[in-house]
């Protein structure tokens, strides 16, 4: 296959393009692609495994830079995703257990459904909770068999 003739952009303009990107992944594309244009490998195998890809990744990479061009190649992948709380709902949440109204994450999780009709999971409400850092109070521990009318009289006072 003659690559050259495929690939629209010149050397000069893949060097540019390639001198210009701040990640490495993208950097390593757009090499892949000015290999090919210049001729230093004769085929996708080679290209790729001058910047180490396996020939499948290769092949993908030649197929997405055929059917979008080279805007396809260097774009972000990643799209981070958002919670199912708004800024305001996550605040009103907040206040909700500042209250002591919910002792476990099954009481949340009612509250959520209840108030926003939105369903979490228990491992979701778990993550969602660790990421805004609330944690379960807990009292210090009380032995159940103490007396608080026998507490008082060991009770140290100023008053004595």
């Amino acid at each position: 296959m003659d690559y050259s003739s495929h690939i629209t952009q010149s050397v000069d303009e893949l060097r540019l393009a390639e001198a210009r990107q701040k990640l490495a992944r993208n950097r390593d594309r757009i090499r892949f692609l000015r290999l090919l244009k210049e001729g230093k490998a004769a085929n996708q195998r080679q290209a790729g495994e001058a910047i180490g890809l396996a020939l499948r990744q290769s092949q993908r990479l030649w197929q997405t830079y055929c059917q979008s061009g080279l805007t396809a190649l260097v774009e972000p992948t990643y799209q981070p995703g958002f919670g199912k709380l708004s800024a305001y709902q996550l605040s009103q949440l907040q206040n909700w257990l500042r209250l002591d109204e919910a002792q476990t994450l099954e009481q949340i999780q009612g509250y959520i459904q209840q108030r926003w009709a939105i369903d979490y999971t228990l491992s979701g409400l778990c993550k969602l909770c660790q990421r805004l850092k609330i944690k379960a109070k807990t009292g210090r521990p009380v032995n159940r068999r103490q007396d608080p009318a026998a507490l008082q009289t060991f009770k140290k006072t100023l008053a004595n």
